[in-house]
């Protein structure tokens, strides 16, 4: 039942095909949710009720506070009464210093200031301890309650009183001022609200001006205090740059009186007379080396015999005549004559390298004697500009401590002029007034919240119920966690008895719960039209799931037909067939398939219904030896000869095996799940079990539904039941 027949068995076929999965759960359906609010709208309005009598409650034990407030105008640009540099800035415009200010007033040095001077630890409205006992209503607090209740079970236990000290009571009066005082900017502007909020109204106004008063005050000291501080370190400052500056003027002159220093003019000749010596120095070693350059290459030109080179390389007018006259004696006749020439340039030739090498001995010295005094002018140079450098550093140190000395004496002058013009960055822009009402608590508000509160903790439980269930409400549900079609719904039968409700079906061929079986039988034969299944088992995951009551319906509404059809009990272990029919005999299946009786012998024919019954029988045998034996095959065999329909009521697949075993030789597999009750792993492992082995479920079917329950959990495909409730006659 559920969706229509046909569209079932399509859905059937498809999914025996294999050509449709498991779909995923949809989590959010509207009208499921509301639905399922609405069946919950009796626990919704008791615990609304509940939360807004506790509400009420909490009021009258609560004491009404009223809050008074007054507001302080911030003076960002305060005018001066003179161009002087102030000490103490004042507040800037941006956000983190108005932020601060709010710290300042909640801060416990401002606080514990207001509770001395106001003398607040002696006032009732702050001091718990001065206030006179709670009446009645103090049994409204749990705490109290237990308290009290104990004391007066069990009797009072003296306590030691141990007294509060000054310090401590100081702290708790702090604590509760803190808690009674608020502060906040007004958005757009530079007004300071503060708020005072006690159970007095006047004593809220008084102290909403107080801490306004207090506020200021605290500015003015503050900036009183700064301006000592200031002028205190100004003043100290001051005589130690004096003693720095005594100290530097000193060094200078002590200095330049000790020293003979020169004028920077002179100082730079030296530099440029230092600079010729260093290019003298230079020049001479330039002509030394090239003299011995020169006399290397006259020694070389003699070796060779060119008198004419070394003429030239010598510079010398009587060598080069000479060499000359070498060169006209050229014939072998005036060999004499040219050796006596030669003679006489050697002789010419050797006073004119002694010559040469005096010369680069001369200029050996003179290089020396230059490079000396380069040294010494560099070391006296030296001398005279670090001389120099020092004075010029002192007297700079000695400017600078005079310039820092004056700028710090003025500054202290001007702080001292600033002492007398302080005033405070704010004023009292108004002051607090009586408050005429209660701010807290607000009535209105709190009632609504206490029954808000109440409905959403029991929504949150209804829905927290809904979400742990474990088991299926509807064909949907079943569908799309175990991808098998749901074939069919048994809807619960008006009678608790299990014979009771075979008579029903009998009596009542037309009602809801024989359709349902008649639908069932319909889809299961239409499952396969050309070749519809003869042997039909079903099974459950666990026990109690209405497999039995299902089988031997379906095998009573398949009776109607016309058929011969035999119902088998395979569960050995529970045989429950005896709480239907009236069985004659204890005999059953095991006797027939061990040949001790024959089927004839034990079948029983039930003349009410017309069902041929074979009802189990015990054994210490284990039964899932005997279903996987051949004889229960070729018994089967046998039974599909005599029979239109055989029914096969099996026990459930996750206690035994035998149901896998009997599966082996059915047409087909009904999986039966009881409706809100079986677990849906057990179902998807039941299911598991016989897709391990390859067997095929040809279907699912919802039993012992409640149907008026179904439709209030949000199900609308069977909301039909209201519409059709005139086709059926329960």
């Amino acid at each position: 039942m559920g969706l229509d027949t046909n569209v079932r068995q399509a859905l059937a076929a498809l999914r025996s095909d294999g050509a449709v999965e498991a779909m995923p759960e949809t989590d959010f359906d509207l009208r499921r949710l509301m639905l399922v609010v609405w069946r919950a709208r009796w626990f919704l309005a008791l615990f609304t009720v509940l939360g807004i009598g506790y509400a009420y409650a909490q009021l009258l034990r609560i004491t009404p506070l009223y809050t008074a407030e007054s507001r302080v105008l911030w003076e960002i640009d305060q005018a001066n009464f003179v161009d002087i540099d102030p000490v103490t800035q004042g507040l800037r415009g941006d956000y983190f210093s108005l932020a601060s200010q709010i710290e300042v007033i909640e801060s416990g040095r401002l606080l514990n200031r207001v509770v001395t001077d106001l003398e607040l630890a002696k006032d009732p409205v702050f001091n718990a301890s001065l206030r006179p006992p709670e009446g009645w209503t103090r049994w409204l607090s749990l705490t109290n309650a237990v308290a009290e209740a104990r004391a007066y079970v069990f009797g009072a236990k003296s306590e030691t009183v141990v007294e509060e000290t000054p310090e401590a009571l100081q702290r708790r009066m702090v604590s509760a001022l803190r808690g009674a005082v608020q502060a906040e900017w007004l958005d757009g502007t530079y007004v300071l609200i503060i708020r005072m909020t006690t159970s007095n109204p006047e004593r809220s106004a008084e102290l909403a001006n107080e801490m306004a008063r207090f506020y200021m005050l605290d500015q003015l000291e503050t900036k009183f205090e700064a301006m000592r501080q200031a002028t205190n370190w100004l003043t100290e400052r001051v005589a130690d740059l004096r003693v720095a500056l005594e100290s530097a003027e000193q060094s200078v002159e002590s200095f330049a009186s000790g020293m003979t220093l020169v004028s920077e003019e002179a100082l730079a000749a030296s530099a440029r007379q230092l600079k010729d010596l260093r290019e003298r120095a230079v020049a001479l070693g330039d002509e030394q080396v090239e003299t011995a350059s020169r006399l290397e290459a006259v020694a070389a030109a003699r070796a060779e015999g060119d008198f004419a080179a070394v003429a030239a390389l010598m510079r010398e007018l009587r060598l080069a005549s000479l060499a000359d006259e070498i060169g006209r004696l050229d014939q072998p006749a005036q060999n004499v004559q040219r050796e006596t020439m030669i003679a006489r340039f050697d002789a010419e030739f050797e006073r004119a390298r002694t010559r040469m090498a005096f010369a680069i001995e001369r200029l050996k010295g003179q290089e020396g004697t230059v490079r000396d005094t380069v040294v010494e002018l560099e070391q006296k140079q030296s001398v005279q500009a670090k001389a120099l450098l020092q004075l010029r550093q002192l007297q700079r140190e000695a400017e600078a401590s005079r310039l820092i000395y004056e700028f710090f004496l003025s500054r202290l002058k001007e702080t001292s002029v600033q002492e007398g013009i302080q005033r405070p960055d704010a004023r009292i822009l108004t002051e607090a007034d009586v408050p005429g009402r209660a701010s807290s608590p607000r009535r209105g508000i709190t009632l609504l919240t206490g029954g808000g509160g109440g409905l959403l903790l029991a929504l949150a439980l209804v829905f927290l119920f809904e979400r742990l269930n474990n088991s299926f409400r509807s064909t949907e549900e079943l569908e799309s966690r175990t991808g098998h079609a749901v074939i069919g719904t048994i809807p619960m039968a008006p009678t608790s008895r299990r014979r009771a409700f075979l008579q029903y079906l009998i009596d009542k061929p037309t009602s809801s719960v024989a359709e349902a079986i008649r639908n069932l039988r319909t889809s299961i034969l239409l499952a396969n039209v050309d070749d519809p299944p003869q042997v039909i088992m079903l099974v459950s995951a666990l026990p109690g799931e209405g497999k039995t009551t299902c089988c031997i319906a379906l095998a009573q509404i398949s009776k109607a037909l016309g058929k011969r059809v035999l119902l088998v009990e395979c569960d050995l272990r529970r045989r429950t067939f005896r709480n239907y029919f009236d069985l004659p005999v204890r005999d059953g299946l095991l006797s027939v398939l061990s040949g001790a009786k024959s089927f004839e012998d034990i079948v029983y024919h039930d003349e009410n219904s017309g069902l041929y019954i074979l009802p189990g029988e015990e054994s210490s045998v284990n039964a899932a030896d005997i279903f996987a034996s051949q004889r229960f095959t070729d018994f089967i065999a046998e039974m599909r000869q005599e029979f239109d329909f055989i029914f096969i009521d099996t026990p459930p697949v996750l206690a035994v095996p035998d149901a896998r075993v009997i599966a082996k030789n059915s047409d087909a597999v009904i999986f039966c799940v009881r409706w809100n009750k079986t677990a849906r792993e057990a179902v998807t492992e039941g299911l598991r079990f016989f897709a391990q082995i390859h067997i095929k479920v040809a279907g699912l079917v919802l039993s012992q539904v409640n149907v008026n329950k179904m439709a209030r959990y949000g199900y609308s495909s069977y909301g039909y039941y209201k519409e059709a409730v005139k086709y059926y006659h329960n």
